[in-house]
Protein backbone atom coordinates (compact mmCIF):
# COMPACT_ATOMS: atom_id res chain seq x y z
CA UNK A 1 0.00 0.00 0.00
CA UNK A 2 1.24 3.38 0.85
CA UNK A 3 4.71 3.71 1.95
CA UNK A 4 5.45 6.90 3.54
CA UNK A 5 8.81 8.18 2.92
CA UNK A 6 10.17 10.32 5.60
CA UNK A 7 12.57 12.81 4.29
CA UNK A 8 15.72 12.81 6.35
CA UNK A 9 16.72 16.33 7.19
CA UNK A 10 20.19 15.42 8.54
CA UNK A 11 22.38 15.75 5.50
CA UNK A 12 25.57 16.89 7.32
CA UNK A 13 27.36 16.51 10.60
CA UNK A 14 26.02 17.88 13.82
CA UNK A 15 27.96 20.57 15.62
CA UNK A 16 28.90 18.09 18.34
CA UNK A 17 30.35 15.65 15.81
CA UNK A 18 32.40 18.45 14.26
CA UNK A 19 33.72 19.58 17.65
CA UNK A 20 34.67 16.02 18.63
CA UNK A 21 36.46 15.51 15.30
CA UNK A 22 38.37 18.79 15.70
CA UNK A 23 39.29 17.79 19.26
CA UNK A 24 40.66 14.42 18.14
CA UNK A 25 42.68 16.06 15.36
CA UNK A 26 44.09 18.69 17.74
CA UNK A 27 45.10 16.09 20.34
CA UNK A 28 46.83 14.01 17.64
CA UNK A 29 48.57 17.06 16.19
CA UNK A 30 49.71 18.27 19.63
CA UNK A 31 51.10 14.83 20.45
CA UNK A 32 53.03 14.71 17.18
CA UNK A 33 54.47 18.19 17.73
CA UNK A 34 55.46 17.29 21.30
CA UNK A 35 57.22 14.17 20.03
CA UNK A 36 59.11 16.22 17.43
CA UNK A 37 60.10 18.79 20.06
CA UNK A 38 61.41 16.10 22.44
CA UNK A 39 63.31 14.47 19.59
CA UNK A 40 65.00 17.76 18.67
CA UNK A 41 65.88 18.43 22.32
CA UNK A 42 67.40 14.96 22.65
CA UNK A 43 69.39 15.47 19.44
CA UNK A 44 70.75 18.80 20.71
CA UNK A 45 71.76 17.27 24.05
CA UNK A 46 73.39 14.26 22.39
CA UNK A 47 75.30 16.55 20.01
CA UNK A 48 76.44 18.72 22.93
CA UNK A 49 77.64 15.71 24.93
CA UNK A 50 79.54 14.32 21.96
CA UNK A 51 81.24 17.68 21.31
CA UNK A 52 82.07 18.07 25.02
CA UNK A 53 83.59 14.59 25.19
CA UNK A 54 85.82 15.37 22.19
CA UNK A 55 86.89 18.67 23.76
CA UNK A 56 87.67 16.93 27.06
CA UNK A 57 89.77 14.31 25.30
CA UNK A 58 91.57 17.04 23.36
CA UNK A 59 92.52 18.68 26.67
CA UNK A 60 94.12 15.43 27.87
CA UNK A 61 95.97 15.04 24.56
CA UNK A 62 97.41 18.57 24.80
CA UNK A 63 98.80 17.81 28.28
CA UNK A 64 100.22 14.51 26.99
CA UNK A 65 101.86 16.43 24.14
CA UNK A 66 103.48 18.84 26.63
CA UNK A 67 104.81 15.89 28.63
CA UNK A 68 106.14 14.20 25.48
CA UNK A 69 107.81 17.42 24.30
CA UNK A 70 109.53 17.64 27.69
CA UNK A 71 111.13 14.25 27.02
CA UNK A 72 112.20 15.27 23.51
CA UNK A 73 113.75 18.53 24.78
CA UNK A 74 115.58 16.71 27.64
CA UNK A 75 113.61 18.63 30.28
CA UNK A 76 112.07 17.17 33.39
CA UNK A 77 109.05 15.05 32.38
CA UNK A 78 106.66 17.24 34.39
CA UNK A 79 108.17 20.63 33.49
CA UNK A 80 105.25 23.08 33.28
CA UNK A 81 102.80 20.50 34.66
CA UNK A 82 102.46 21.76 38.22
CA UNK A 83 99.32 21.40 40.33
CA UNK A 84 96.50 23.77 39.51
CA UNK A 85 93.69 24.73 37.16
CA UNK A 86 94.56 25.55 33.56
CA UNK A 87 93.10 26.06 30.12
CA UNK A 88 94.59 24.92 26.82
CA UNK A 89 93.78 25.02 23.16
CA UNK A 90 94.71 22.48 20.52
CA UNK A 91 98.15 23.91 19.63
CA UNK A 92 99.45 24.97 23.05
CA UNK A 93 102.90 23.88 24.17
CA UNK A 94 102.40 25.36 27.65
CA UNK A 95 99.51 25.55 30.09
CA UNK A 96 97.71 28.85 30.67
CA UNK A 97 96.00 29.82 33.91
CA UNK A 98 92.29 29.03 33.96
CA UNK A 99 90.14 32.12 33.41
CA UNK A 100 86.74 30.49 32.95
CA UNK A 101 86.23 31.96 29.50
CA UNK A 102 84.39 29.75 27.00
CA UNK A 103 86.05 28.25 23.97
CA UNK A 104 85.45 29.91 20.60
CA UNK A 105 84.71 28.04 17.39
CA UNK A 106 86.37 28.98 14.10
CA UNK A 107 83.74 28.43 11.42
CA UNK A 108 86.33 28.19 8.63
CA UNK A 109 88.76 25.70 10.20
CA UNK A 110 86.26 23.94 12.48
CA UNK A 111 88.68 24.28 15.42
CA UNK A 112 87.85 25.31 18.99
CA UNK A 113 90.25 27.91 20.42
CA UNK A 114 90.76 30.91 22.69
CA UNK A 115 91.55 33.37 19.90
CA UNK A 116 89.62 36.68 19.96
CA UNK A 117 86.00 36.61 18.82
CA UNK A 118 85.52 37.68 15.20
CA UNK A 119 83.13 37.12 12.31
CA UNK A 120 84.61 33.66 11.78
CA UNK A 121 85.55 32.90 15.41
CA UNK A 122 82.32 32.57 17.37
CA UNK A 123 81.89 32.04 21.13
CA UNK A 124 80.48 28.70 22.28
CA UNK A 125 78.84 27.41 25.45
CA UNK A 126 81.74 25.09 26.34
CA UNK A 127 84.19 25.86 29.15
CA UNK A 128 87.21 23.56 29.47
CA UNK A 129 89.31 23.35 32.62
CA UNK A 130 92.43 21.22 33.00
CA UNK A 131 93.06 20.16 36.61
CA UNK A 132 96.47 18.71 37.51
CA UNK A 133 97.19 17.00 40.80
CA UNK A 134 100.60 15.72 41.85
CA UNK A 135 100.32 12.18 43.21
CA UNK A 136 104.07 11.56 43.59
CA UNK A 137 107.33 12.73 42.03
CA UNK A 138 106.75 10.31 39.14
CA UNK A 139 102.97 10.47 38.84
CA UNK A 140 100.37 13.18 38.11
CA UNK A 141 96.62 12.96 37.68
CA UNK A 142 95.10 15.10 34.93
CA UNK A 143 91.40 15.86 34.61
CA UNK A 144 89.90 17.63 31.63
CA UNK A 145 86.53 19.06 32.66
CA UNK A 146 84.18 20.46 30.03
CA UNK A 147 81.02 22.15 31.28
CA UNK A 148 78.16 23.81 29.43
CA UNK A 149 74.55 24.95 29.80
CA UNK A 150 71.86 23.48 27.60
CA UNK A 151 68.11 24.16 27.78
CA UNK A 152 68.32 25.44 31.33
CA UNK A 153 70.44 22.56 32.64
CA UNK A 154 74.09 22.46 33.66
CA UNK A 155 76.13 19.61 32.19
CA UNK A 156 79.68 18.42 32.67
CA UNK A 157 81.99 15.77 31.23
CA UNK A 158 85.17 14.76 33.04
CA UNK A 159 87.96 12.80 31.37
CA UNK A 160 90.80 11.66 33.62
CA UNK A 161 94.23 10.27 32.84
CA UNK A 162 97.39 9.54 34.80
CA UNK A 163 100.84 10.45 33.53
CA UNK A 164 104.05 8.90 34.77
CA UNK A 165 107.76 9.47 34.44
CA UNK A 166 108.36 6.42 32.31
CA UNK A 167 112.05 7.08 31.65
Amino acid sequence: MFKWRIKKLNKGFSIIEVLVAIGVILVSFTGALNLINKSLAFHDLAYSRLTASYLAQEGIEVVRNIRDNNFIANRSWNDGLTEGDYQVQYNDLALKNFTGEPLNFNTITGIYNYEPVSQTNMPTRYIRKIFIEKISDDHIRVQSIVSWKNRGGDFQIIVEDHFYNWL
